[in-house]
């Protein structure tokens, strides 16, 4: 009775990963050249895991696991894949085409960092007492 119930949440999960993918194909189908160029562009991107693995040793004295690196490479792919569309929120407001300019990134962190999107400050105040 145990392999059979083991066999049907495998099933539900296969069952739920189709179901995903078919989700999936539907979105990508609907989209337009350009936006399918661009999905195409970002599924292909990544950030090195070797200079993540450095970046994170830097700053914190160790060297993360590489789980560690895989996560924090997919975290940064997605904030800067929300900084570009907030960027070209704003290029299409100012009325202007073609490529997004560093005068569009810079409002887009400033704006996401006025929502508390990015959890970044100027000026960081350091929430430790001294003993």
């Amino acid at each position: 009775a145990v392999v059979s119930t083991q066999s049907t949440g495998k099933e539900k999960q296969s069952n739920a990963e189709s179901e995903e993918q078919a989700r999936l194909q539907v979105l990508v189908s609907s989209l337009g050249e350009e936006q399918l160029d661009r999905y195409e562009a970002f599924r292909r991107s990544k950030f090195p895991q070797s200079l993540v693995k450095k970046l994170v040793a830097g700053m914190t004295g160790v060297a993360p696991s590489a789980n560690c690196t895989i996560a924090l490479s997919g975290i940064a792919k997605v904030l800067v894949g929300q900084i570009v569309e907030e960027s070209l929120d704003i290029q299409e407001t100012q009325k202007e085409s073609g490529p997004i300019h560093p005068k569009h990134i810079r409002e887009a962190v400033r704006r996401m960092r006025n929502k508390g999107l990015l959890g970044l400050t100027k000026h960081r105040k350091c929430k430790l007492k001294r003993l």
